[in-house]
């Protein structure tokens, strides 16, 4: 009797340990911004990959083909650089997704991170929808208060804030 009950707690025990090895959730933030002028307008700047000058947080950047799977270098304003690869072009829907080939957690405080930004018309006004996707900073469990969820939800959203404000000043915001 005693050998099946410590024959199931073992299985039981076994069968619970990889529930346990679950690293962190997958983050995504998602903002959005309306602006006074035409898609087309606004898709000449976001949707051209080989020059992300809009962005804000670009010092310099390296040349890349609009094409999917090409790479292109950023170097920020903040120090460091990434290097990013497009994964998405859809100029018929107003869509590219990006992604970060490396992470750089001392520049951006995430991991895996991907984005995708989207532009729809709205009355001859354009609408920018810009989600990222990502991990914490910190992969392991007790992450460090600048590295955890909440500390890497707030440096993407800043990131994406400030992508967005810039855009709101070169082609003026609907309130």
């Amino acid at each position: 009797m005693f050998a099946r009950f410590a024959a199931g707690f073992v299985l039981a025990i076994g069968l619970a340990a990889p529930a346990l090895a679950h690293g962190p959730a997958r983050l995504k933030t998602e903002q959005s911004v309306v602006l006074d002028a035409p898609v087309a307008e606004v898709w000449s700047v976001v949707g051209n990959f080989s020059d992300p000058s809009w962005d804000p947080s670009t010092e310099s950047f390296t040349q890349a083909k609009n094409e999917k799977g090409a790479t292109r270098e950023r170097v920020l304003k903040t120090g460091g650089a990434v290097t990013e690869e497009l994964m998405r072009l859809d100029p018929a829907k107003h869509a590219i997704s990006v992604r970060f080939v490396s992470d750089n957690i001392a520049a951006v405080k995430a991991s895996n991170y991907a984005a995708h930004i989207t532009l729809k018309e709205e009355g001859g006004k354009t609408r920018v929808d810009w989600r990222g996707a990502f991990y914490r900073a910190f992969p392991q469990n007790d992450p460090p208060a600048d590295l955890n969820d909440e500390a890497s939800t707030e440096a993407v959203r800043a990131h994406h804030q400030a992508g967005l404000d810039a855009l709101a000043a070169r082609f003026g915001k609907v309130n």
